[in-house]
This record gives C-alpha cells, structure tokens and sequence, in this order.
C-alpha cells in the first residue's frame, strides 16, 4: 500500500509505515476540501457568479482524532483566526457592554467603544499590509476577495465608534450604545463565525447536519432582527440626533457611513438566506439519497 510516496509495504513489521500512508490520505483529503473552498470564495465574492455549490466538508473519518490532519494549512488559520475574532468579540461586543449595562460604570462603555476602535484601527492596518505585500497577514486569513469587504467594514465599524465619542458626547444613551454593540457584534457576528467553525469540523453538515442548521437558523433570525429590522430604527434615530444636535452636514457625514454599513449588512443577510437553504436542502436530498 502506498500514496503519495508514503508506502506502507512493510505495515506488518512497521505500523507507523501505515500511519503515515493514512496520515498523507488524509492530509490530501483536507487539500481537496481547501481548493473547492477557495475557488467558491473566489468565483462568489470576486466573480459574483450564481448557482455554485457551497462546497461541503466530507465527512471526517475519525472526527475529532483526525480533524486536524484533514484540515488543509489555508483552512487551519481560517479556524484558527474565526476564534480569534470571536474572543475579541466577546470581549468587546459582550462583556465590557454587558458589564456596562449591569453596573453603568463609564469604564466599561469607554472600554468598549475605545477597544472596537482599536481593534478595527489593527484590522484594518493589516488589510493594507496585506494588499501592500503580496501576501496575506490579515487577522481573519479569508481569501484575497473578501478582503475589500472586510476593509469596508472596518472603516465604517471604527468610523460609528469614533462619532459616538466625539459627536454624540454625553447625548448619546449608552444603554442603547451598548445594546447595539451586544447584538451587532457580540451575537450576530458571533455566530456567524461560529458557523464558520463549525463548518471546517467534526460538527459540519456532513457529520452533524442538524447542529449546523440550528447555528444557520439562529444565525439568520438573529441577522434579520438586529440587521434588517432593529437596524431600520437605529439608522432613523441616529441620522434625526445628528441632525437634531450638530446640523446637516454632521448628519450627512453619519447617513453615508451608516449607507455603508447598511449595504454590508444586507449582503450579509443575504449570504446567510442562501447558506440556510443550501442546509435545509442538502439534508433532504441526503435523505432521498439514503432511501435510494
């Protein structure tokens, strides 16, 4: 037995010549996984193609035992880099809000504000180094492709933060400030990285379909309230404050940042519409697969 130059003629005498037969198919099996997944990224965010086929992870052989070593090196820092940004957003999108919200101490609300600031300052810094280099060193390791998306939401994320602080001042109600910042990004972004985990796991379509439809579900209800709906409300009563406290071209300058993000948003949703879908109808035709 052999592949891809590992042989493992002699596994009888020699079980590790075996385990790096298996280690190579696996090893190969995430490089697979890895190129269909880039090459969608690449044809959905650069080529804007439509009717392509989200390219689910195979099942994984041994699940968590083998996870890793089926996991293609691009992927890794994906995974890795989702937990990243998910520990920054639970630090600044949940618990110095949160903290916020129990007690009112201004501490947290400037933490908060300030920490997002920074963050997205960072974010934002690297996604130029990276087009500037050639190479990727961005926080979040996504395709070439997204990068403009990140960046413009970057800019437009920092840009809210640094209004709040210098336009808003004391008439701004931190509650309401620390509430967004909770849903915005302490849930809804969140869980989309959440997603993102899980889809490169054990916990995949493939191997746990119903797990990876509640996080799409709850993904999406939590996109539509806070993005779509809540969202609507929150635009209104920022561009009317704006206006109300510091005129018409400060109430400009917000409506063309909040346009931004609003455009941001509503491919997010949309993404998040299909990628549901595109579940709830693989685990049908599983099924149907499964009678045949």
């Amino acid at each position: 037995m052999a592949f891809r130059g590992k042989s493992g003629r002699y596994q009888k005498e020699d079980e590790g010549a075996l385990q790096q037969v298996a280690d190579s198919a696996a090893e190969y099996k995430g490089l697979l996984f890895q190129e269909r997944t880039m090459k969608w990224i690449d044809d959905h965010f650069r080529l804007h193609l439509s009717d392509i086929k989200y390219p689910y992870v195979d099942r994984h052989w041994n699940g968590w035992s083998s996870f890793w070593t089926e996991t293609g090196p691009l992927i890794r820092k994906m995974f890795i880099s989702s937990m990243t940004v998910i520990i920054e957003h639970g630090i600044n999108g949940f618990l110095l809000p949160g903290l916020y919200l129990l007690t009112h101490n201004a501490i947290y609300y400037n933490l908060a504000l300030y920490g997002e600031i920074a963050y997205m300052i960072y974010a934002s810094s690297l996604i130029a180094l990276s087009y500037a280099l050639g190479r990727d060193v961005t926080i979040e390791q996504m395709h070439r492709s997204v990068w403009s998306m990140l960046l413009g939401h970057h800019i437009a994320s920092m840009a809210l933060c640094i209004l709040v602080i210098t336009v808003g001042g004391e008439s701004v109600p931190k509650d309401l400030v620390c509430s967004v910042l909770l849903v915005l990004v302490g849930l809804t972004s969140s869980l989309h990285y959440v997603g993102q985990i899980l889809d490169f796991s054990p916990l995949a379509q493939s191997n746990a379909p119903y797990t990876r439809l509640t996080n799409h579900i709850l993904c999406l209800a939590s996109q539509i309230l806070f993005r779509c709906i809540y969202w609507v409300k929150l635009v209104y009563w920022s561009i009317t404050h704006s206006h109300e406290t510091h005129g018409v071209g400060t109430a400009i300058t917000v409506s063309l940042i909040l346009l931004l993000f609003s455009l941001f948003n509503i491919d997010f949703v949309k993404f998040h519409v299909k990628a549901t879908k595109g579940c709830w109808m693989k685990i049908q035709q599983d099924k149907i697969d499964k009678d045949c």
